[in-house]
């Protein structure tokens, strides 16, 4: 009788810690949900607005601005449809990065050339992004991955770095694998908060009146997209230098599965 109280009442221990837990993950749920909604409609009404006002402006009054204001406008509109671009490719990748080709190899220095080559092309007054990367490095994860990683990597370094600075993509191989960092100079990062910056819609400069847009969620595909190919993220930040560092397994190496942190 009483092994039978006792086992009773484990049970219902069991079930109350079970359901504490279901209770918190649902809760955990319901605020990613208020964030993503929130967070979108703030992000892509942004460029959104600014993409109608400067199409009404040529539609009303284009035939009395000279070339200069057309090609200014235009312009403006071409960048921000290239940031509902990134924003929803962005959403789309974290999305769907759950399983990879252990196969796959990628060769990183065209890659990161590649991006830079990009990055210069695609943003207006773009100050250019500097590539060291050893010939020959290639690492065990898909280009298309290795692209967007690099890709969201360079953004953020020009959105948040100092004005006129020259981010600098760098990367080789040693010993552990390959190494890859994506450098620029601006304002310290608080190395304690750091790993927020990794999650989905969290950003270093939050509120409605932070200075700067993005939806806070490439850098949570660059960590996702890095664990799920079995490597890792870290930030350093130092003479006002912000450096953040991503490790990968060589191509030569057994493929070693890493299991990511990440929830979803």
């Amino acid at each position: 009788m009483i092994r039978r109280l006792l086992r009773l009442r484990h049970i219902r221990t069991e079930l109350r810690a079970g359901h504490s837990t279901m209770q918190a993950q649902q809760e955990a749920t319901d605020r990613m949900r208020a964030d993503l909604i929130a967070t979108v409609s703030h992000e892509f009404r942004t460029p959104l607005t600014g993409i109608r006002g400067a199409a009404l402006t040529l539609l009303k009054h284009g035939d009395r601005l000279d070339k200069n204001d057309r090609d200014r406008l235009l312009m403006a509109i071409l960048d921000q449809q290239e940031r509902l671009s990134r924003m929803l490719e962005n959403m789309l990748v974290a999305a769907r990065a759950t399983e990879v080709d252990p196969a796959a190899s990628a060769e990183v220095d065209a890659v990161a050339a590649e991006v830079a080559m990009l990055a210069a092309a695609g943003r207006t007054g773009s100050p250019g992004v500097s590539v060291v990367v050893t010939a020959g490095t290639t690492a065990r994860i898909e280009r298309q991955a290795l692209h967007q990683v690099l890709a969201n990597l360079v953004d953020n370094a020009l959105t948040h770095g100092a004005p006129g600075s020259v981010p600098l993509i760098a990367g080789g191989e040693d010993e552990q694998g390959v190494w890859l960092t994506v450098s620029n100079e601006g304002r310290a990062v608080d190395l304690t908060c750091a790993g927020r910056l990794f999650e989905p819609f969290t950003q270093a400069d939050s509120g409605a009146t932070r200075s700067r847009e993005g939806i806070g969620v490439g850098l949570y595909v660059v960590r996702r997209l890095v664990e799920v190919h079995g490597g890792s993220v870290q930030v350093h930040s130092d003479s006002g230098w912000v450096t953040v560092e991503v490790r990968l397994q060589a191509a030569g190496q057994a493929w070693q599965p890493r299991k990511s942190t990440i929830a979803g």
